[in-house]
Order: structure tokens, then sequence, then C-alpha cells
């Protein structure tokens, strides 16, 4: 007669003698169908703090004026001055936004550039560009909005105005220390980012 003994699940009537977490946590998770728009916001030469305040404007979390109606705050754009203070409003709409978007990402996007949310948001996840060019129009999709955030909570606090061309210089500031700090060198698929970044913005 032999001795029991403890045997880990790892999938369906497959058991194991040691313990796996990946194994276990796949079968824990709640599982859920792929977003059409993941790969514009995780990427690996994206910003952390940026692709947070970008996850939350997809999820539409931020607090803007029209969320916090709900809790009986009237709030406006503190931007431009629009009675409507909503996410898509914020990003792209709002003339303080989409004139530095159209300033910084028109010039690898073109034509294409509008105000629109939804557009801009399924061009930053499915559009067909060379990989160096999607990869700069997404990493200024989440600086872009990342600043312009900022800016707006800022400016609710009475703690300075930034103008467009400020934030144009910061935009600009933040994508090449970005680049620079992933040190793509020698024969590397993205050595040629940096270069590109300057062809674009100059």
């Amino acid at each position: 007669m032999k001795d029991d003994k403890f045997l880990w699940k790892h999938d369906t009537d497959d058991y194991k003698e040691y313990f796996s977490s990946a194994r276990t946590w796949e079968q824990i998770r709640c599982k859920k169908e792929a977003v059409n728009w993941s790969d514009g916001v995780w990427f690996k030469q994206g910003i952390p703090r940026c692709t947070f305040i970008v996850w939350l404007a997809i999820q539409n979390r931020l607090p803007t004026g029209d969320r916090k109606r709900q809790w009986g705050i009237t709030q406006g754009c503190i931007l431009c001055g629009d009675r409507d203070e909503t996410r898509d409003h914020l990003f792209f709409a709002c003339p303080y936004f989409y004139t530095i978007w159209d300033r910084v990402a028109g010039r690898l996007i073109g034509r294409r550039i509008n105000p629109d949310w939804s557009d801009m948001l399924r061009l930053v996840c499915l559009g067909a560009y060379s990989l160096l060019d999607q990869i700069l129009i997404r990493l200024l999709f989440q600086v872009i909005i990342y600043h312009v955030w900022r800016e707006r909570n800022l400016r609710r606090h009475q703690q300075g105005i930034k103008g467009t061309d400020q934030l144009v210089c910061m935009v600009n500031k933040v994508v090449k220390n970005r680049i620079t700090s992933l040190g793509y060198k020698g024969h590397h698929g993205l050595e040629g980012l940096m270069r590109r970044w300057f062809e674009v913005f100059g």
C-alpha cells in the first residue's frame, strides 16, 4: 500500500508533484477576450506613468467633468473654457490638446489626423505605419495625454499655466529622453529610432 501524496493541478486531468505559479494563475484568473487597443497601450518603449494614465483614459475612469457631475460637481474644461469636459473632449477635441497633437504627431500621421478620440485611438493601435513610426506615434499618444492631463490638474490647483509651445517642447524632451534611456545601439532593429525622431521633429 502506497502513502498518499500531494499533487499540484497544472491543467484538466494533469497533476504534477511540483508547484507552478504560472499554471496556477492560468486556472484561477478570470479570462476575457483580448481588447483591440492593448498593443497601442502596452508596449516595451512606453513610459509606465504615461501608460497608466492612458489605460485609465481608455477605460474612461479619469475624473473628468462629466464623471464629477455624478457627485454633484459642475466642471468645464479649464484648458479651453468649454462647458462640458468629457474624456473625448479633453483628448483630441479640446483646441489646446489638438494643437499640441497636430504640431507633433501630425508630422507622422499626416492627413489622417483629426480631433476624434475613437478615430485616433484606432489609428494609434492599428495604423499601418513603419515600425519606427508606429512606436513614435504610440509614444506621443501616451506622452501628450499624460502631460495635458497633468497640465489640466495643475491649472485646477492654480499651480501655473503652460502654453502649447511649452508643452510641445516638453513632449519633445520627454520623447528624446525615453529613446535615449532605451539604449538601442549597433545592429538592433530599433537603433534608428532617435534618428527617425530627429527627421520628423527636427
